[in-house]
């Protein structure tokens, strides 16, 4: 009988996995082949260059995320602001597949790179990203920068007469790409505006400087930092790298202008400069009651485009934060046109006296 018992659980047992066999499996089940890619290739011990973009991270400003509450969970009218404050919005936008979920979260390692899923750590966004006045910005690996660093406006069609102008006028936050290509900003007529050699030669655009020296834990990398203001380190490796100012290596990252650009009659570094220029085209936006005395705008209505072209000119340069070096002299020449429309009514107005002159607005 015992015999007899295990005989029966063993033909039930078989039976079983007979059944089990011919059961056919419905709905749409698909499972990515990763055969050729070894989970150790990434998440080993012995490779520390995943761990170190992740401490490059956390020193980054998109790691604070103090913004990731524009989504539409938390406000609906922030729904437009997500693709670029959140991962679902950013993912949704490049993939034009719709989020899901109960929740956004903050920009991360999966926002840009996609590893599970293209089994390499290729970037999301390959192809040029086309700003807001229809040019396109193609600069390499930095396309993907570009897909949220750029102006919200067309200034085509922003900045006309009669505008309507609040606090919140100008290009929005972070016009990085329209300033590196120099594009963009409100340009007077009868002036020539010209770009520096960032604006073509940088192969990769932002992350040829910003991603250089990449084993520094708070410069550089991922951390797309510049400097480090508390150990006064600042990240010039990409600037002196070859076929940059490798003839004539940079010192810091205010180098010294190639001219007197804001007319104080002393030649000094470019972020001095441009602040200087900044400084007296605020003096004169204030005197002329298109802005307060730190740059913000006034809520009126501007009659001459030309007028409300100053005041996002000052918020294009500021929103920048280059100080001037993402492209120098596209930025000294909107500032100075601007200075010499609200001075003398013609963007060519001629530098002499210009200081005397706004020293006593």
């Amino acid at each position: 009988m015992k015999h007899l018992t295990i005989i029966l659980i063993g033909v039930a047992a078989i039976l079983l996995v007979i059944a089990g066999c011919e059961r056919e499996i419905t709905g749409d089940l698909k499972l990515a082949d990763n055969s050729s890619v070894g989970c150790f290739d990434c998440h080993s011990d012995s490779d520390v260059m995943l761990r170190q973009a992740r401490i490059q991270y956390e020193n980054s400003v998109h790691a604070v995320a103090d913004n990731s509450n524009r989504n539409r969970l938390y406000n609906s009218r922030y729904q437009s602001c997500e693709k670029c404050h959140t991962h679902q919005g950013f993912v949704e936008f490049v993939t034009a597949e719709p989020a899901t979920g109960d929740h956004f979260t903050a920009i991360e390692c999966f926002t840009c790179h996609a590893p599970h899923s293209s089994g390499s750590l290729g970037l999301r966004v390959q192809d040029p990203v086309i700003l807001e006045n229809g040019v396109a910005f193609d600069r390499g690996a930095g396309v993907v920068c570009a897909t949220c660093h750029h102006s919200r406006q067309d200034v085509t069609t922003y900045v006309v007469d009669s505008v309507s102008v609040n606090s919140r006028f100008g290009p929005h936050h972070s016009n990085q790409s329209d300033m590196v290509i120099g594009t963009g900003a409100y340009e007077y007529a009868a002036y020539s505006y010209s770009s520096s050699w960032h604006s073509t030669g940088v192969a990769d655009g932002c992350i040829s400087c910003h991603m250089s020296n990449s084993m520094h834990e708070s410069v550089g990398g991922h951390s797309w930092n510049m400097e480090n203001e508390d150990r006064g380190f600042e990240n010039i490796t990409g600037c002196n790298q070859t076929g940059c100012h490798d003839t004539s290596p940079l010192g810091d990252l205010n180098p010294l202008a190639s001219a007197d650009f804001d007319w104080d009659g002393t030649t000094e570094g470019v972020h001095d400069e441009i602040e200087g220029l900044l400084d007296s085209l605020v003096v004169l936006l204030d005197a002329a009651n298109l802005t307060d005395s730190t740059g913000r705008p006034i809520s009126r209505t501007v009659a001459s485009a030309d007028s409300a072209g100053a005041i996002y000119n000052f918020k294009f340069v500021e929103e920048d934060r280059s100080h001037g070096i993402h492209n120098t002299k596209y930025t000294v020449g909107m500032l100075q046109s601007s200075i010499n429309f609200l001075l003398t009514g013609n963007p060519n107005g001629a530098p002499s006296g210009k200081i005397a002159m706004i020293s006593s607005h």
